[in-house]
C-alpha cells in the first residue's frame, strides 16, 4: 500500500499529464490512421457489371439533374466511400464546355457547372469506364 501511495505522489501532476499526453496521442493516431490502414480491406469491392450499372444509374439521375449534359464519360470504375455511398470520376460536357465532376447515385460534387436552361433533358451521350458507349434518349 505504501508503494502506490508513494507512486502516485512521485507520479504528480507532469507525470499525470505525461500520460493523459500519450494517452491522446496514441488514440489520434489510431483515429487518423485507422481508415487508411484497413480502409481497402473494409472497403466493399464492384464488380465491372456493377459498375457500369451503377455508372448508368448515376447517368440518368445527374440527366435530371442536369438536363443541359450533353455526355458524361466516366473515368476510373468507382466505388464505395467509406460513408457507404459509391461514387466514381467523370467528365461532364455542358454546353460545349468539359467539367471534372465525381458522381454517385446520390452524389454530385466537382467543378462549378452553369445553372440548368433547359427544362427537358436531351439525349446524352454516356461512355462508361468499361469503354462501351450509349446514348440515353
Amino acid at each position: 500500500m505504501t508503494t502506490s501511495v508513494a507512486f502516485g505522489r512521485q507520479m504528480g501532476g507532469r507525470g499525470r499529464r505525461a500520460m493523459l499526453a500519450g494517452v491522446l496521442v496514441g488514440c489520434l493516431f489510431a483515429a487518423l490512421t485507422g481508415c487508411s490502414l484497413i480502409g481497402d480491406a473494409l472497403q466493399r469491392k464492384t464488380t465491372p457489371a456493377e459498375n457500369h450499372k451503377y455508372q448508368r444509374i448515376t447517368a440518368i439521375n445527374f440527366r435530371e439533374f442536369q438536363p443541359d449534359v450533353e455526355s458524361i464519360a466516366f473515368t476510373r470504375e468507382g466505388g464505395f466511400l467509406g460513408s457507404g455511398q459509391w461514387s466514381t470520376n467523370a467528365v461532364v460536357t455542358i454546353d460545349g464546355e468539359d467539367y471534372r465532376a465525381i458522381l454517385g447515385p446520390h452524389v454530385v460534387g466537382g467543378e462549378p457547372w452553369p445553372d440548368p436552361t433547359a427544362t427537358r433533358p436531351s439525349p446524352v451521350l454516356v461512355r462508361y469506364s468499361d469503354g462501351t458507349t450509349e446514348e440515353l434518349p
